[in-house]
């Protein structure tokens, strides 16, 4: 795991083998220098499954919005590091690729100060964690809660729901951690929790999936992976699903995505190379025991509040 976001502890007693501590002075192209030489190890040691967050064009994209130049060239940037990832993949056997984004981005240009929603009446006293595009509101009693969210609904635009009654398909619902009130600012708009002093965003995410603004990327090449296949959408769900089937081993229960089969080459379909390690429909390996090498980096994450 090199960065690979929120997985630098145990998870019900596994964990990865090598765990690289989180930096934020670490660069991608350090990252990726990194993964080459894990890539060149002998066939016992090289890891199976390699994990790599890249910032890629984000903070560009906060900072300046999605068309800026500063953006492309770091478009252009991770392309090359792409480039050497596949070119180091050459000389290892049965290797896949798999490139995706966590997010897209939307230009904005509405500032939504949480601090105005709840300067009046019983709203004085709930609490809002905004994270861009969706604010999270604590409420310590009905009143203010009430009073939050009439607040809200006379903003143009902002959806605002209770924990409760979040639509399904936001898989947002966690009862311990999930405010009592989830408010969705519009396209073009933003929630911030701090001062006015602070530079506005230029480029944000975190809208409804259905903005098209907010669709990802989704690129694989190598073993199992079928040859000139395309599909119009996948979803951030089937991603793992996919990556369990190139490696042979079993979903965890109760997972919500499914491996898109249109996109898994079958075991007698295409050159070696192509082919994937579990034919579709039949049984998959379950995953090996745990490595019994020491865990590197820090037990408790050093990620930043809220994530890349």
């Amino acid at each position: 795991m090199y960065h690979w976001v929120f997985s630098y502890t145990p998870w019900h007693g596994l964990a990865a083998t090598i765990r690289m501590p989180f930096s934020r002075e670490t660069t991608d192209r350090e990252k990726v220098d990194r993964i080459v030489e894990w890539l060149s190890l002998r066939d016992a040691q090289r890891p199976r499954l390699i994990l790599s967050y890249l910032h890629g064009p984000d903070s560009a994209g906060h900072l300046e919005g999605p068309e800026a130049p500063a953006v492309m060239e770091r478009v252009r940037q991770t392309d090359q590091l792409v480039e050497r990832l596949l070119r180091a993949l050459e000389g290892v056997p049965r290797s896949a690729l798999v490139v995706v984004s966590d997010h897209g981005m939307t230009p904005v240009s509405r500032v939504l100060r949480t601090a105005e929603f709840l300067r009046d009446g019983a709203a004085r006293r709930a609490r809002a964690v905004s994270s861009g595009a969706v604010s999270n509101i604590y409420c310590p009693d009905a009143p203010s809660c009430d009073g939050a969210e009439s607040a809200l609904r006379r903003t143009t635009g902002v959806s605002v729901f209770r924990q409760e009654a979040l639509p399904d398909d936001l898989r947002y619902r966690q009862p311990s951690r999930t405010g009592d009130l989830v408010a969705i600012a519009p396209a073009g708009a933003y929630f911030a929790d701090g001062p006015n002093g602070i530079r506005p965003a230029r480029g944000m995410h975190g809208y409804r999936p259905e903005e098209k603004s907010m669709q990802g990327i989704f690129r694989a090449w190598g073993a199992g992976v079928r040859r000139g296949s395309r599909s119009d959408s996948i979803r951030a769900v089937d991603v793992a699903p996919f990556v369990c089937r190139l490696l042979g081993i079993e979903c965890p229960p109760g997972i919500d995505g499914r491996a898109p089969e249109e996109l898994l080459a079958g075991a007698d379909s295409g050159p070696a190379s192509e082919r994937g390690p579990t034919p579709s429909g039949s049984p998959v390996r379950r995953p090996p025991p745990r490595a019994d090498r020491p865990v590197q980096g820090p037990r408790t994450p050093d990620y930043p509040p809220g994530g890349p």
